[in-house]
């Protein structure tokens, strides 16, 4: 597979072909005068250049990689970029144990999907927008249709002031397949040697007129996509969560047969029915005190890639109304379908109600699922808990910690729909190169419930009436009543929409001894509209096993922007670039962005090049809106003013009331950026990039500070703290904790640095064909995190202990292409060095995770007449994800992290494409 960068001005005038996408009508008719060289639209620029490499690194993704990767999806396909990391990004796999409706996002950076810029054909899409992750802006990138991308551009340095406020860590421009003559069918099957996880996907592609004679072009694309799942179960590196060797445990007290807590027992867990453990819902557990307690071990149940379908039509027509000006259009639709299934709730007095629940204030739950069983229920342990106290003492009352087994595996489906329509006018009038164009589009998620999550408010009574064994079997009724109880349907659903109006022109003003000076001018105005809209249960927080309550979000915004980019050529092979937007957004404010950029060409052979600029994200519609709930911080804190002199219940290890949610007063996070390259071509078939990143984020918008944190220093967050009047019995000190804001602020700096490397060498062999290498790698200096005391940590070769996933010191990917006639192979390596784990839960230890290093390898025959037959295997070798303590730590999936690794292994596949006139 080959990743190449823009490398010179005879290799990017070599592809100016292959962008047909961005040149308009005019230009296509002259395609017929080799001799005159098209000026092209490069992603981090709106000035239209014949020289391709612009002052700005840009990875290009072409078509003919696609193909080489094997790659089932876009998530896998921007996995191998190596300016994207696994931290900060969203695999569909994190829908395990967290409610992200199977979202797939990348990170670019590392500075997450938040913060990274996805286009298509370089205009905006909607967000996907699930309500759970707090994010109403990430884009699910798995909506674009692999067969429909022509190429990817990757532009790695922030570009806020061409694109606006939520490109500061750089831009994902997804360039579709254009002006087709002809068709195309494909077919590609293929499934893991482990079993599980297999994949089938078909396409189908047909284009007829000639833009040029017939004054018109129409295309059409449709495909599906099928991927089976995989659990837990189906690998031996993710059956489970307890590992003796690494003294990690993410198993659960929760279990069946059940624990308890006799109430005079100082908290100390037992289980009546330990003789019964090991069972399929419990375990002995030898590092969690295995002599009289059950532990569960989640691992063998969970998701750890889901089943999914993928279904989807692309359309776009051009139509020449002058030799110069062409109308355009295009539309899409999408529809994505993911199933989830993870192990059964846990219930008991360890997992808080939110604060609007009918049972908050209802003994004996009093704010907890509690279940309390009293010595006259009907399954009363007696005769154990007789063991325990003696045949004489008074038997007491016991909390229940259970795993709902009767109630059913958790099972959801997320059905996403994607419908786009973009249509516009292009051309070029009086000297002027000029795009104008509307849009709308849309991203509408659905949630529902299939099964495995109970209605608390339902089944809680029912569990502490006593006719409930949670040591063993149950009678048919009481099964019944426990399945009755369950949430079934639509949890919720969310609507993302964007619908934008854009012009932007460009022009050479005047020929300079150094080149053309050009200018490029635009304006945009877009309204954004978010709606999470939650049923009427999960907004009371009622279904366990969703984390609490949320509540509708219902908001929208315009935005306005103008921008404008200044091409200065200083002298000849010296050329000075400005870039300028204003930005304002309704509700938030404006703000101007500026940047600098420098290309100098000294030799033919030799480019040097360097960037500065500055950026601002402003806070999405959920970090602004999102409704204020409230909840209680974890068991455990005290007031640290108070607590040492009242010795209250009310100020010492206990639970304070906690608001969560938006912030209407949120400021734009800031940011400056600085990249500094070189661009070497020793020959005609060889390159080498070197670029050097810079970026500082400032006001990082985070969703809260944890109340543990503001607790350990209650004068500094004193602002974040609310209190009641000052006692009459404690005068000397503050009034007593009425409630702690977890509510999003802005919060702390990031600061990272780093290398990107990229080479590219075409041997040509003789009557042996030619053998193309390829390499692209990022190599980061540092990644360090502002900490709430003002100090900074840094962030490289460590697990990203909040979403999974790591920033790699070093991270690359390797490429050996050969062809001879109608034979071609590829072998592709695939890099990511080791990095410190999470301290283990037992031990305390904090091993190191082995490096990751998987091998690709394809042949495709053509020779057969307007056929392509392809035989490939992804990780050749097998290899399975390095262990790591951060998979049960931070997800469901135990032994390694899905946001890092994949699970699959070995992966077969064989394709075939037929193409016709």
């Amino acid at each position: 597979m080959t990743f190449r960068s823009r490398i010179t001005a005879r290799a990017s005038r070599a592809a100016c072909l292959g962008l047909a996408a961005t040149v308009p009508a005019t230009l296509l008719a002259q395609q017929q005068a080799p001799a005159t060289p098209q000026r092209v639209e490069i992603t981090g620029s709106s000035i239209k250049r014949i020289d391709g490499e612009t002052a700005l690194p840009v990875q290009v993704i072409d078509r003919k990689a696609i193909e080489r990767s094997g790659v089932l999806n876009v998530e896998q396909l921007l996995q191998q970029v190596s300016a994207a990391a696994s931290s900060g990004g969203l695999t569909s796999s994190s829908a395990s144990g967290a409610t992200t409706g199977g979202i797939s996002a990348i990170s670019l950076r590392g500075l997450t999907s938040l913060r990274t810029l996805v286009l298509i054909n370089g205009r905006r899409i909607a967000p996907y927008g699930v309500g759970f992750t707090g994010d109403s802006v990430s884009v699910d990138v798995n909506s674009i249709p692999l067969a429909a991308i022509e190429r990817v551009e990757v532009l790695k340095d922030g570009a806020s002031a061409v694109y606006g406020s939520d490109a500061v860590a750089g831009v994902v421009n997804f360039i579709l397949r254009n002006e087709v003559r002809g068709g195309e069918l494909a077919l590609t099957a293929g499934d893991t040697t482990q079993g599980g996880a297999s994949s089938k996907r078909a396409s189908a592609l047909w284009g007829f007129g000639d833009l040029g004679s017939d004054r018109f072009n129409i295309m059409a694309m449709a495909s599906f996509n099928k991927e089976g799942g995989l659990r837990g179960a189906d690998r031996d590196f993710a059956r489970s969560g307890i590992n003796v060797e690494h003294g990690n445990d993410t198993s659960s007290g929760n279990t069946f047969p059940a624990n308890i807590v006799l109430l005079d027992d100082s908290g100390r867990t037992r289980n009546p029915a330990v003789g019964v453990c090991p069972g399929p819902y419990s375990v002995v557990d030898p590092l969690n005190n295995p002599q009289n307690i059950c532990r569960y071990d989640p691992s063998p149940q969970v998701t750890l890639l889901p089943a999914s379908e993928r279904a989807s039509l692309f359309v776009a027509g051009k139509f020449a109304l002058t030799p110069d000006i062409e109308l355009f259009g295009e539309a899409s639709y999408n529809k994505n379908k993911i199933r989830t299934v993870i192990q059964p709730v846990p219930i008991s007095d360890q997992f808080a109600l939110p604060g609007n629940h009918p049972l908050f204030n209802v003994a004996p739950y009093n704010g907890f699922s509690t279940i309390q069983l009293s010595p006259a229920a009907l399954h009363y342990p007696t005769a154990y808990v007789r063991s325990v106290i003696g045949p004489t003492a008074e038997l007491p009352d016991i909390l229940v910690r259970w795993r709902a087994n009767l109630s059913g595996d958790r099972d959801i489906t997320d059905t996403s729909t994607a419908p786009r329509l973009a249509f516009g006018v292009r051309g070029a009038v009086a000297g002027w190169d000029f795009d104008a164009a509307a849009l709308h589009s849309q991203s509408k998620v659905k949630e529902t419930v299939n099964d495995g999550y109970p209605s608390l408010s339902r089944i809680l009574p029912l569990l502490n009436s006593g006719v409930v064994n949670f040591w063993g079997d149950n009678t048919p009724e009481v099964t019944a009543q426990i399945r009755a109880a369950n949430f079934t349907g639509a949890a919720f659903e969310t609507t993302s929409t964007l619908q934008s109006l854009q012009a932007k022109a460009s022009r050479e003003l005047t020929k300079l001894p150094g080149g053309p000076l050009a200018i490029a001018l635009g304006a945009e105005t877009r309204r954004e509209k978010y709606l999470f809209d939650p049923s009427p249960t999960i907004q009371t927080g009622d279904i366990s096993g969703y984390g609490g309550n949320f509540l509708v979000t219902d908001r929208e915004r315009m935005v306005k922007a103008v921008f404008g980019e200044l091409s200065v050529p200083i002298v000849k092979g010296l050329e000075a670039t400005a870039a300028v937007r204003w930005d304002d957004y309704e509700g938030v404010g404006s703000s101007t962005t500026p940047s600098m950029n420098l290309r100098w060409r000294p030799l033919p052979s030799l480019m040097l090049r360097g960037s500065a600029g500055k950026g601002f994200r402003a806070p999405s519609l959920q970090d602004l809106y999102l409704p204020n709930t409230l909840t209680v911080t974890p068991p455990g804190l005290s007031d640290p003013l108070r607590c040492p002199t009242t010795g209250s219940g009310n100020d010492c290890q206990t639970q304070f009331s906690t608001t969560i949610g938006g912030n209407a007063a949120l400021q734009p996070e800031k940011s400056k950026n600085a990249t500094l390259g070189i661009v070497l071509e020793p020959t005609a078939n060889s390159s080498v990039t070197i670029d050097w990143f810079k970026i500082d984020l400032k006001d990082t918008i985070v969703n809260g500070v944890p109340a543990a944190v503001i607790l350990a220093d209650p004068v500094k967050y004193a602002y974040l703290i609310t209190r009641g009047p000052v006692e009459a019995a404690f005068p000397q000190l503050p009034g007593p904790i009425t409630a702690i804001s977890g509510t999003n602020i802005n919060l702390g700096e990031t600061r990272l640095s780093g290398i990107d490397i990229d080479g590219r060498l075409s041997i040509p062999m003789g009557d042996a064909g030619r053998l193309n290498l390829s390499a692209n790698g990022t190599y980061f200096i540092k990644y360090d995190t502002q900490n709430v005391d003002g100090t900074f940590t840094g962030n490289v070769d460590t697990v990203n202990a909040a979403t999974g996933g790591v920033i790699p010191r070093w991270k690359h990917t390797l490429s050996a292409s050969w062809s001879l006639g109608a034979w071609d192979a590829t072998l592709v390596q695939h890099y990511q060095k080791k990095y410190t784990d999470l301290p283990s839960t037992v031990s305390g230890e904090t091993p190191k995770v082995g490096a990751y290093q998987t091998f690709d390898l394809q042949v495709a025959y053509s020779g057969i007449k307007n056929l392509r037959v392809t035989l490939g295997v992804r990780n050749l070798l097998d290899k399975d994800p390095p262990y790591t303590n951060a998979g049960g730590q931070v997800s469901f999936q135990g032994g390694y992290d899905p946001q890092y690794a994949d699970p699959r292994g070995r992966f077969v596949y064989a394709g075939l494409r037929y193409e016709f006139k």
